[in-house]
C-alpha cells in the first residue's frame, strides 16, 4: 500500500534497508527522501521530524509540485522500461555536470530509439550530437633491476690442547715432598702438553652484479568532450569527462542524432478512388436495351446483363 509498503512519491517497494518513516507514520524511500531533505534545507535531525503534509506544504511555498513532479518521474520510468536499454557506458563526469544535475563517475545509458539517459534515479532525456577527444597521452616508466653480487666468507677458530692440569699438580708435589724433583717433574709434565693451532682462513665467493634497465609507455587519461542536446527544453550541454582510448571508443559505440535531419514522416493515407460521374438517365438506358438485345441473342448471360445493370445504376 502507497506510504507503507511502497514509497509515497516514486513507489517503489520498501524494505528494511530503504525505508524512512515520517512523522505521521507515512514511509518513504531513501532516495526520495534525500532528494526532499536536500531540497528543502534539512539536517539529519530534523529530516525525519517532518510529516507529509508539511514536505508538500513547504514544496508548495517554492512554487513546486511534488506529487505532480513525481508522476512524471513514475512515467520516465515506466518510458525507459517500455522503450528498453541499447547500451551502457561508464564515464567519469570532470566539468559541465551541473545543468545536467549528474557528477562524477555515472552511467550513459542509450534507449532503443536513441534518446540517452544520464541518471536513472532522476532521468532526464538527451540526444548524443557528438563527441571528441584531445588524444592519446602517455607516460614514461622507467624499471631498474640488480642482480648477482654475493659474497660468502669462512673463518676458523684457534684450538690449544695441552695437560695443564697435571703441570700444575706436579709442580705443587714436587715442593712440598722432594725438593728439586718438583722442578724436574714440572718441566717434563709441562713437555707432554701439546698445542695445536688451526691457522685462521678467509673464504670469499663473489658474483658480477648485472644491472637492467626497462623502458615503457602507458597511457594515462586525458579529455574527451560529450555534447548533448536536452529534449525538454532543446538545450545543448557540453561534459567533459576522462578518458583515456579505450573509453573513448566506447563512447563511438553511442548513436549520435543530427538536429538537422527532419523525422520521418509517417506515411499518408492512400488516396480514396474517385469514382467516375454517373452517366445521364437516358444514355443508361440506350445501354441496358443494347445489352438486353445481346442477352436475347445469346451473346451474354442474364448473370452478366445482371452484373452490369448494378454497375450502371450504381447499386
Amino acid at each position: 500500500m502507497k506510504g507503507e509498503t511502497i514509497c509515497w512519491y516514486c513507489e517503489t517497494p520498501l524494505n528494511m534497508l530503504n525505508t524512512v518513516k515520517l512523522m505521521d507514520g507515512k514511509k518513504t524511500c531513501v532516495d526520495c527522501h534525500t532528494i526532499i531533505k536536500k531540497d528543502l534545507g534539512l539536517n539529519l535531525l530534523n529530516s525525519k521530524k517532518i510529516a507529509l503534509e508539511e514536505i508538500n506544504n513547504r514544496y508548495a511555498e517554492m512554487g513546486r509540485d511534488l506529487e505532480s513532479e513525481f508522476d512524471a518521474f513514475r512515467a520516465k520510468k515506466e518510458d525507459i522500461k517500455n522503450t528498453g536499454v541499447y547500451m551502457k557506458v561508464n564515464v567519469d563526469i570532470v566539468s559541465g555536470s551541473a545543468p545536467a544535475a549528474v557528477s562524477g563517475r555515472t552511467t550513459i545509458m542509450q534507449l532503443n530509439d536513441n534518446r540517452l539517459v544520464l541518471n536513472p534515479k532522476n532521468p532526464e532525456f538527451y540526444y548524443l550530437l557528438s563527441t571528441d577527444f584531445n588524444g592519446p597521452t602517455y607516460k614514461t616508466v622507467f624499471d631498474s633491476h640488480t642482480s648477482g653480487g654475493s659474497t660468502t666468507d669462512s673463518e676458523t677458530d684457534t684450538v690449544k690442547k695441552g695437560k695443564s692440569g697435571r703441570v700444575a699438580a706436579g709442580a705443587v708435589l714436587g715442593t712440598v715432598l722432594l725438593p728439586g724433583v718438583g722442578t724436574v717433574v714440572g718441566a717434563y709434565a709441562g713437555s707432554k702438553g701439546k698445542e695445536k693451532k688451526k691457522k685462521k682462513g678467509l673464504k670469499k665467493t663473489k658474483h658480477d652484479s648485472k644491472t637492467s634497465e626497462t623502458t615503457q609507455e602507458i597511457e594515462v587519461k586525458s579529455l574527451a568532450k560529450v555534447n548533448l542536446l536536452r529534449i525538454s527544453d532543446n538545450r545543448r550541454i557540453t561534459l567533459t569527462i576522462n578518458a583515456d582510448t579505450k573509453d573513448y571508443n566506447n563512447l563511438l559505440s553511442l548513436q549520435t542524432y543530427d538536429p538537422g535531419e527532419t523525422p520521418s514522416e509517417p506515411l499518408a493515407a492512400a488516396p480514396k478512388e474517385i469514382s467516375e460521374p454517373a452517366k445521364p438517365m437516358q444514355s443508361v438506358v440506350a445501354e441496358l436495351k443494347e445489352l438486353k438485345e445481346l442477352v436475347d441473342m445469346g451473346i451474354l448471360t442474364q448473370e452478366e446483363f445482371d452484373a452490369k445493370k448494378k454497375e450502371l445504376l450504381n447499386l
